[in-house]
C-alpha cells in the first residue's frame, strides 16, 4: 500500500550522466503567464494565472526536459533541503495554513516536476533557475459527478445497441469481457469487498488521507461501470483503486499527479503497457502539467480515459478534460441521445457515452448499489468499452484504442442530439449492434 505520506524518493535516486544543454539557459520566463492569481501576490510567476481555485502557496515547478537529468537532480536536492528548512514550523503568511517541509516529485518519461509549498520569494527564486521551464499554482479538483436520481438505468444497453431503446433491453457482449487488461482507477477509492468486483479490486495507493477505503462512493460506482459483474462493461477486467479525493469529493492537481506517479511506475514495473486503462473522472482548471503527466501516461501503453466536465462549457478550459493524449468523454441521455443540459463540449470531446441517472455500485454495505448522473459516469463507460476492446481483439497500441472507440460508434449512424457546434455526435458501442 502506498500512502499520501511518502517522501519525494526520486531526489534520492543516483544522478544521471547527461549533461545540461550547450546552449546556455533557456529562457523560461518566456513561455510563462507572469500576472498575479487569486491568492498568489502580483509578481509570482505562474502559467495558469487565469484559475481562480488555487491553493495558496503550493505550487507545481516543471521542469526544461533539454537539460539532463544530472542538472535537474541538483536543482531538486538543492530545492529540497531549502524547503525543509525555511517551511519548518511556518504558516502560509495568507491562509495561517502550515506549510509543508517536503518535496514531491515527479519523474514520467522525460517530464519532470516537483510539488511544494513556498513563499513568493522562495517561488521566485525557484523560478530563476535555468533548468525550471514553468510552474503552475497547484490547485483543487473535484469530482465529476452530480447528485443521486431516483429514476435507475445502467447504460450498459445503449453500449451494445445502435440506438437508445423505450423498453429495457439486454446488454450484449463477448466473454472475454475485458479478461486480462487492468483498469486504473484514479478517484476516491474503492469499496474493494463489494460484491460487484468478485475478488479482482484492490486499494493501492492512497495520496490524500489516511483512510483507505471510498469514503465518498464515486471512485466504487465508477470501479462498478467499468469492471462489475453487473454492472460493469468489462466484467473480468482487475481494478485497482489509486486514491487522491477524500471523502467530500475533493484533491489537488499535486495528489492527482502523485497518483498518476504511481500508475506510470506500476505499468512499467510490472509490464501492463499495452494491457492497461486509466479512468479519471475528476477535474479542474487547465493544467498544462496535468496534460503532460497524460502524454506520459499513455506513452506508458496505458489507454488514459477522462470526463469532460460538468459544466456546461468548452473542455478545453478543463484538465484532463483538455488533454491531447486523452480520450475524453461526454455524458448523453442514453434514453434519448441528447447531450445531457451538465455536459462539457468542445473539439476536445472525443465521444460521449451514458450520463444519466446511472445505477452501479454503492458504499454502504458490500452489495449497495447507488445512481448518479455526470460525465463521471460516462467517462468508465469508455474505459471499460477500451478494456474490453483490448481484450476481444488483441489491440495493445493507445491510439489504435481510441481510433477503434471511434470507428465502432461511427458504424452505428447514431449521433448525440442537443450538441453544440464543432463537438463530435460519436456515441460509444462495443460493436454488438
Amino acid at each position: 500500500m502506498v500512502r499520501f505520506s511518502v517522501a519525494a524518493a526520486f531526489l534520492l535516486s543516483a544522478l544521471g550522466v547527461t549533461a545540461a544543454p550547450s546552449g546556455g539557459r533557456h529562457n523560461h520566463q518566456n513561455t510563462q503567464n507572469t500576472g498575479a492569481t487569486a491568492g498568489n501576490a502580483a509578481g509570482v510567476p505562474v502559467s495558469n494565472s487565469q484559475i481562480n481555485n488555487i491553493i495558496p502557496g503550493r505550487y507545481i515547478v516543471v521542469y526544461n526536459n533539454t537539460f539532463g537529468e544530472e542538472a535537474i537532480n541538483a536543482h531538486q536536492i538543492k530545492v529540497t533541503s531549502l524547503v525543509a528548512k525555511r517551511n519548518l514550523g511556518k504558516r502560509d503568511a495568507k491562509t495561517g495554513r502550515i506549510m509543508s517541509p517536503s518535496v514531491k516529485a515527479f519523474k514520467m518519461g522525460t517530464w519532470r516536476a516537483m510539488a511544494l509549498d513556498a513563499d513568493d520569494d522562495m517561488i521566485n527564486d525557484i523560478n530563476s533557475a535555468q533548468e525550471v521551464e514553468y510552474i503552475e499554482a497547484d490547485q483543487y479538483v473535484k469530482l465529476n459527478a452530480l447528485t443521486s436520481q431516483n429514476s435507475t438505468t445502467t447504460g450498459l444497453a445503449r453500449l451494445s445497441h445502435a440506438g437508445p431503446s423505450k423498453k429495457a433491453a439486454p446488454y450484449i457482449f463477448d466473454s472475454s469481457a475485458g479478461e486480462g487488461i487492468t483498469a486504473f482507477v484514479v478517484d476516491t477509492g474503492i469499496r474493494v469487498t463489494h460484491s460487484e468486483y468478485e475478488g479482482r479490486a484492490t486499494f493501492a495507493a492512497n495520496f490524500v488521507n489516511n483512510v483507505d477505503t471510498d469514503e465518498n462512493g464515486h471512485g466504487s460506482h465508477v470501479a462498478g461501470t467499468i469492471a462489475g459483474a453487473t454492472f460493469g462493461v468489462a466484467k473480468k477486467a482487475k481494478l485497482v483503486a489509486v486514491k487522491v479525493l477524500d471523502g467530500s469529493g475533493s484533491g489537488s492537481n499535486s495528489g492527482v499527479l502523485q497518483g498518476m506517479q504511481f500508475v506510470a511506475d506500476t505499468a512499467t514495473s510490472q509490464k501492463l503497457g499495452g494491457k492497461a486503462v486509466l479512468n479519471m473522472s475528476l477535474g479542474g482548471g487547465k493544467s498544462r502539467a496535468i496534460n503532460s503527466a497524460i502524454n506520459q501516461i499513455a506513452a506508458a501503453g496505458v489507454v488514459p480515459v477522462v470526463a469532460a466536465g460538468n459544466e456546461n462549457q468548452d473542455t478545453a478550459n478543463t484538465s484532463p478534460g483538455s488533454a491531447p493524449a486523452a480520450i475524453t468523454v461526454g455524458a448523453i441521455d442514453q434514453r434519448t441521445d441528447a447531450r445531457a443540459s451538465f455536459s462539457n463540449f468542445g473539439a476536445g470531446v472525443d465521444i460521449f457515452a451514458p450520463g444519466v441517472n446511472v445505477l452501479s455500485v454503492g458504499i454502504t454495505s458490500d452489495t449497495a448499489t447507488d445512481t448518479l448522473s455526470g460525465t463521471s459516469m460516462a467517462s468508465p463507460h469508455v474505459a471499460g468499452l477500451a478494456a474490453y476492446l483490448m481484450a476481444l481483439e488483441g489491440l495493445t497500441d493507445v491510439t489504435a484504442v481510441g481510433n477503434r472507440i471511434k470507428e465502432l460508434a461511427q458504424k452505428t449512424g447514431a449521433k448525440v442530439t442537443n450538441n453544440v457546434r464543432g463537438t463530435t455526435s460519436l456515441i460509444a458501442n462495443n460493436g454488438n449492434l
